[in-house]
């Protein structure tokens, strides 16, 4: 028996390659934001400084979600994303948490830094980041049309099985 593993060079297999790359590269870039941002609280090096924006309606969104706790929140959820996304475990969940967050820094890099120069800059995260969310969301697309049912029910108790179920489920 041959231990040899061979491919089918074809366009789905190159864009299979290329989203998992992106998956990687998402989830890479949560680990590390979040990360850097924790090590600063523990009063250790940043990987990368943190941004305080560069003008006056950046700064105040950060500053307040600073303030209000928020911002601990997020650099949280970033790493468990990240995490999701890396070790591909309930991936569509970690692209359902890292959708608001990379909404909000392609908003604050863009909008609020009045940063349009860089709309479609491949390498400003900033932007990036919500791209690589989109475009990753609709590569999991099946795990969230069972959400547009039109008039669902409730369900009880009983559903907690599916979860478990759900949770053990290679798809």
């Amino acid at each position: 028996m041959s231990k040899e593993i061979t491919y089918s060079w074809n366009l789905a297999t190159i864009v299979k390659i290329l989203l998992t790359l992106g998956r990687l590269y998402l989830g890479g870039w949560m680990l590390t934001s979040g990360t850097s941002y924790w090590l600063t609280q523990a009063g250790l090096p940043t990987i990368f400084p943190q941004p305080v924006g560069n003008t006056p309606l950046s700064s105040q969104m950060l500053v307040t979600m600073i303030e209000v706790g928020l911002f601990d929140i997020v650099k949280t959820l970033e790493i468990v994303c990240g995490l999701m996304l890396i070790f591909n475990r309930f991936v569509p969940l970690g692209l359902v948490i890292a959708m608001p967050i990379s909404a909000v820094v392609w908003y604050n890099a863009i909008v609020l830094n009045g940063r349009y120069d860089r709309l479609f800059s491949p390498t400003y995260m900033g932007v990036m980041c919500f791209y690589l969310s989109i475009v990753l969301m609709l590569a999991y697309l099946r795990f969230y049309a069972p959400l547009l049912t039109w008039k669902a029910k409730m369900g009880g108790l009983g559903d907690v099985k599916e979860l478990i179920k759900a949770a053990k489920t290679e798809a």
